[in-house]
C-alpha cells in the first residue's frame, strides 16, 4: 500500500528550519510540485503509470518560500511544508495533480508527496478561526494552530472510514461508483459518522448501499488514504441472510457478486490502496483460502 515505503516514518513535530538538503513541498489547488525524473511506460490499468518523480528540496528554489514548518521525516529525510499561497518555481518542476501520485515511484517520495497534501491543506484552511475571525498563529513547539485572540486551538482532523469485503464464502461484492471518470470496481466503503462505532458503520454502508446485512466482521487491516484525508479500516464480512443485492443508484453505478475466476484484473497492479489488496486477495485466494 502506498504508506508502505520500506522507510521509517515519523510525523513528531520538530520546531526546526529547513535545511539546504531538507525537502520542502508546495501545493496549489491540490496539486504537487514535483519533477518528473524518468517517464514510464503506462500500462492498460491506472496503476503502471512507471514515472518516476523527485522533490524538490530548499536549495532548489531560486527563491527560498518566506514560510516553511516542519511536517515528517522519512527515512533519513526532513519533509517540510512551504506555506506560501506562491514560490518560484525550480526548474524542471511542474504542478501535478495529487491523485496521480499513487502511480508513481519510489515509493517514499509519492507517499510523502500525497500526505504532504493533507497537511497543506489543513494549514490552508485553517488560517483564520472559526469561533472569531481572527488570523490563526503556528504554535512555537507542537503541531497544532491556536488563535491569539480567543485561545482556540486546532488540531489536524482526519475521517474516519470503512473498507467492506463482503463475502457468502464463495464470492465477494465489488461495487462501481456513480459518476466517476475511472469506474473501476471496488469494495463497499464509507465515512463513520459522529457517535458510530467503524464497525456499525461498516453494517450502516453495506445495508445503504447494497441492501445487505452482515456479520462475523473481522478486522483487516487500517490504511492512512491522504487523497480524502481518511483513516481507512478495512474489514471481512460474511453476508446475512439474504443475498439478493439492492443497489443505491445514487451512489452506486452497478454492484454484483463474483467469484475468485470472475474477478476483474484490472486492480492487480493496484499495489497503493486497502480497496486493491483486498480485491487482490480474494482473487487469488478465495474465501477459503483466506479462512473466511
Amino acid at each position: 500500500m502506498i504508506q508502505e515505503t520500506g522507510k521509517a516514518y515519523d510525523n513528531h513535530f520538530e520546531p526546526k528550519e529547513a535545511k539546504a538538503e531538507s525537502y520542502v513541498l508546495h501545493y496549489r489547488d491540490r496539486s504537487a510540485l514535483v519533477r518528473v525524473v524518468a517517464a514510464g511506460e503506462r500500462g492498460a490499468d491506472e496503476f503502471s503509470s512507471g514515472e518516476m518523480i523527485e522533490l524538490p528540496r530548499l536549495v532548489d528554489y531560486p527563491t527560498p518560500p518566506e514560510r516553511t514548518v516542519f511536517a515528517f521525516r522519512i527515512g533519513e529525510d526532513d519533509f517540510f511544508l512551504a506555506l506560501d499561497d506562491e514560490v518560484a518555481t525550480p526548474a524542471g518542476f511542474t504542478y501535478e495533480r495529487v491523485g496521480w501520485l499513487r502511480g508513481v515511484g519510489p515509493a517514499d517520495l509519492a507517499f510523502a508527496a500525497a500526505v504532504g497534501s493533507q497537511l497543506a491543506s489543513w494549514y490552508r484552511d485553517n488560517r483564520f478561526c472559526s469561533r472569531c475571525g481572527h488570523a490563526m498563529e503556528l504554535a512555537p513547539r507542537s503541531r497544532e494552530i491556536v488563535c491569539p485572540n480567543c485561545a482556540k486551538i486546532v488540531y489536524p482532523k482526519i475521517q474516519p472510514g470503512v473498507i467492506a469485503a463482503v463475502t457468502d464464502g464463495e464470492r465477494i461484492v465489488l461495487t462501481r461508483y456513480q459518476g466517476r471518470a475511472l469506474k473501476l470496481w471496488a469494495l463497499v466503503a464509507g465515512f463513520t459518522e459522529i457517535g458510530e462505532s467503524v464497525e456499525d458503520t461498516v453494517r450502516r454502508e453495506v445495508m445503504e448501499e447494497v441492501g445487505l446485512r452482515v456479520r462475523d466482521l473481522h478486522f483487516y487491516k487500517s490504511q492512512p488514504w491522504p487523497f480524502s484525508d481518511t483513516l481507512l479500516m478495512g474489514f471481512w464480512c460474511h453476508v446475512d441472510g439474504s443475498r439478493r443485492i439492492r443497489t443505491d443508484h445514487q451512489e452506486l453505478a452497478e454492484a454484483r457478486w463474483f467469484s475468485p475466476e470472475e474477478i476483474p484484473l484490472e486492480r492487480a497492479n493496484d499495489h497503493a490502496s486497502l480497496t486493491g489488496e483486498m480485491i487482490e486477495l480474494f482473487r487469488t485466494k478465495g474465501a477459503a483460502g483466506l479462512g473466511l
